[in-house]
Parts: C-alpha cells; structure tokens; sequence
C-alpha cells in the first residue's frame, strides 16, 4: 500500500512545483512538446499556457507544442509496441 502512495506522489509531482521561468522560455516550443511525448508524458499545453501566461506574461506556441508532442508521441507508442509493452 506504501508503494501504491509513493508511486502516486512521484507521478504528480509535476502539479506540486510550480514552472520556472526557463520553462517558458524553451529554445523551440516543437521540442519541449516532442520532448514530452516521447518521454510517455501527457500533453502539457494547457498548464504551459495557462501558468506561463499568469506568472511570467510569457505566450506559449501551443500549435508548435502539440505537433511536437505528437511526433514525440507518436515515436514513443513505437518504442513501446516494438518492446512488447503495448
């Protein structure tokens, strides 16, 4: 049960911290949502947006985002089915 608690913290982790400023400010926004999706993770466009926008006046490319995310994903479904985990 201990486990199951800890496995659930560590993946929300993300929603604990807060973004940086460098976060928003990526060299290339297809990237970071590339970056995303082959790392298995899900799209991050809205909170980017939306955190971004509020603490730092920063406007995310959430077009560029998605179409990197998606090629990101797309590979990594690729990865996962040729390792027989799909």
């Amino acid at each position: 049960m201990r486990a199951l608690i800890l496995l659930l913290f560590l993946l929300a982790g993300c929603a604990f911290f807060p973004l940086s400023e460098a976060d928003c400010r990526p060299a290339s926004w297809r990237q970071r949502g590339y970056d995303d999706g082959y790392f298995g993770n899900l799209p991050q466009d809205l909170r980017l947006s939306e955190e971004c926008a509020r603490r730092f006046g920063i406007q995310v490319a959430g077009g560029e985002y998605l179409a990197g995310w998606r090629d990101g994903h797309d590979e990594w479904d690729r990865l996962m089915g040729s390792m027989g985990m799909d």
